[in-house]
């Protein structure tokens, strides 16, 4: 009778009131939304850090060497290519780069191809080497990471009151793993998807019928491999953990609760890109884009809020299961 008692006591972590915990933990402490809000105000008003100049050359000549795969469409391909990289250079800031992945500040600007904003042109400033250029993107990254170590940390204070005081020593170790953590899955992501990318790019050269589904079928495979370290920084930042234990944890939390988490995740994309398609609406030309922000700052939140507090309650509930069945084993050994 002991198993039963225990399930019902600590259940699964629960989709809905995992949510509502969450925007309320942020709505008492509206400081949080600051975060968000400040870097999309500077993305916004801030200079247009281009690699137009320096990029578009290289592009434009790489497509025009593979247009002998092309046949006779090979001109029709090569100037539609050329127009998609200039109007995608066009807009792209590298300063985009302070929006840090899996760590890091969520913004509304990033990705936005825009070289207008209310009070004008933006300060456009053009990329003129190789080497400057990758040290503008370390430095972006490097500060990135320290400011989303930041904003989870408080984050994962809102969350749960048992965590202490945030202090310099703390906030430097889990700025480390942080790094850590964002290291690893650059190095994952290069191991597996480089050798994909280039297997995939073969398959279409000689089948382009297939269109957009090996791309699709990669997409796919991606999620299931990546989503088990879905609470890696959560591990890192609620239970302070290292990098090694983190990872391990979430992959058992996960394996543990697969359907739960997938549709706890799907609802919270669901939410976030939907409401940001809404929050984009006014375009960056106009000052109701400030609504926009302000929306975005509470709900991106909010959502990382109750993140944490699904995989706290998660954690319980698995750490609870494993004592249970640990009980178990040793009075039926007994």
């Amino acid at each position: 009778m002991l198993g039963p008692q225990i399930e019902e006591k600590f259940a699964p972590p629960r989709i809905i009131p995992s949510l509502v915990e969450g925007f309320n933990a942020v709505a008492g402490r509206v400081y949080l939304i600051i975060f968000p809000v400040l870097i999309d105000l500077f993305l916004w008003f801030g200079p247009l850090v281009r690699v137009k100049n320096l990029l578009l050359p290289t592009l434009t000549r790489a497509t025009e060497l593979s247009a002998g795969a092309y046949g006779e469409g090979a001109d029709a391909i090569i100037k539609n290519s050329n127009q998609i990289w200039n109007a995608f250079l066009e807009g792209f800031n590298l300063l985009f780069a302070l929006r840090t992945y899996p760590v890091g500040i969520p913004s509304l600007m990033v990705g936005q191809e825009f070289v207008v904003n209310p009070l004008g042109n933006p300060l456009i400033l053009e990329m003129a080497t190789t080497r400057g250029t990758i040290l503008v993107l370390l430095l972006t990254i490097l500060l990135g990471i320290v400011l989303g170590s930041l904003y989870f940390s408080l984050v994962a204070r809102s969350t749960d009151k048992r965590l202490s005081a945030l202090d310099l020593p703390v906030f430097l170790r889990l700025t480390g793993q942080s790094a850590l953590m964002t290291f690893l899955l650059i190095l994952l992501l290069t191991v597996l998807g480089l050798p994909a990318m280039c297997f995939i790019s073969s398959i279409m050269l000689f089948l382009p019928t297939l269109g957009t589904l090996p791309f699709m079928i990669f997409g796919l495979l991606m999620v299931w491999v990546l989503l088990p370290l879905v609470f890696t920084p959560h591990g890192i930042f609620l239970g302070e953990m290292g990098t090694s234990r983190s990872i391990v944890s979430s992959i058992q939390f996960v394996r543990a609760s697969m359907s739960g988490t997938g549709i706890f995740f799907i609802l919270i994309i669901l939410i976030g890109y939907g409401l940001d398609m809404l929050w984009s609406t006014p375009g960056t030309g106009s000052w109701m884009m400030l609504v926009g922000i302000l929306g975005h700052g509470f709900i991106s939140s909010g959502l990382l809020a109750a993140s944490f507090v699904f995989y706290r309650d998660g954690l319980a509930w698995l750490s609870e299961m494993i004592r249970t069945r640990e009980i178990q084993a040793r009075q039926t050994g007994s």
